[in-house]
């Protein structure tokens, strides 16, 4: 149980931002701030603006100690020892960790976890799901992403890779990844591979509100334009949004079906940017999940927002003091 008077030092570690908070044992946020991630200055230079950037918060008055800080960051990484493996954004930080500049500058102990994951877990210690013991997290956003939680315990896999849901193959012979993926997950749900097969569908010469709209400029052509553009009618953007709808249905009934989750909880822009046709994606859901989940999955949009990389890395360092 943790102490509701206790407090935990938070950081959520992206490609082009890092954000820290004073975090206490029943959620709340007490300051908070955020700084540029600079990758590219090196990871000590980044953990040594992250500790001043933790240093400048404000504690709300509270004489405690923190129990410790704990670290949500994309991946991949080894959450046992911090130290990244290859990882696509933070490409300077390949085996190498930040917890040897934190914990001596800041005198408490660090823990790290993949975000996804951390997401997850904040679900299970925070919120409506307060208390889960099974539960699955679903990023679907630039990419697609996942976290586990089963018998009340986060689960990393032997070097923490574990969650990689986004390659789970979904479509054979649709839209591969970045990585290579034939009709994977993440290849035909992301918001990237909206905007390719929307831009494949133009490069076609297919007649279609969508290149108007982004003013000619390929770059402009992104998901949340490609519903705007559906959501005014333009069958193209119609096809291509059902299409993505398609793909979550059969990557979600998928999850349900391989973890039998109490709850499967799904965040991210293009989750946000389907909100309005959530019916649709429960619909696709129970369309390729067993029996006992097609009258009611047990699916959710989260409610903890932004928070919940912070909320994660939080609870981490709850549980590690614990």
């Amino acid at each position: 149980m943790v102490d509701q008077n206790s407090i935990a030092i938070a950081a959520d570690i992206g490609g082009t931002q890092m954000r820290a908070a004073i975090v206490t044992g029943d959620g709340e946020l007490i300051d908070r701030g955020a700084i540029a991630t600079q990758p590219d200055d090196g990871i000590e230079t980044a953990a040594n603006r992250l500790a001043d950037l933790v240093e400048s918060l404000d504690v709300g008055g509270r004489d405690t100690t923190p129990v410790g800080m704990g670290i949500s960051t994309a991946g991949p990484i080894d959450p046992a020892s911090g130290i990244y493996k290859n990882p696509p954004n933070l490409h300077a930080w390949d085996e190498k960790s930040m917890k040897p500049t934190l914990e001596p500058r800041l005198g408490v102990p660090v823990h790290v976890g993949h975000d996804a994951t951390l997401a997850a877990f904040a679900e299970t210690q925070f919120g409506p799901h307060k208390g889960a013991q099974n539960l699955l997290y679903v990023t679907v956003s630039t990419g697609v992403g996942g976290g586990i939680i089963a018998n009340g315990e986060m689960v990393t896999g032997a070097e923490g890779h574990a969650g990689e849901v986004g390659h789970i193959t979904v479509m054979p012979g649709a839209q591969a990844c970045n990585v290579g993926c034939d009709g994977c997950f993440e290849g035909n749900a992301s918001g990237p591979a909206i905007a390719k097969a929307a831009l494949a569908r133009i490069d076609a010469g297919d007649e279609t509100a969508i290149w108007s709209m982004a003013a000619q400029d390929r770059d402009q052509v992104t998901a949340k334009l490609i519903f705007e553009a559906a959501d005014n009618g333009d069958p193209v953007a119609a096809e291509v949004r059902a299409h993505a709808v398609k793909a979550v249905g059969i990557g979600l009934g998928s999850l349900l079906n391989i973890f039998d989750p109490e709850a499967l909880v799904v965040g991210g822009g293009v989750t946000t940017g389907l909100t309005d046709r959530w019916d649709e994606v429960v619909s696709e859901v129970k369309k390729f999940s067993l029996a006992h989940f097609q009258q009611d999955p047990p699916l959710h949009i989260t409610t903890l927002g932004d928070d919940v990389g912070l909320l994660g890395a939080a609870g981490l360092a709850f549980r590690r003091a614990g």
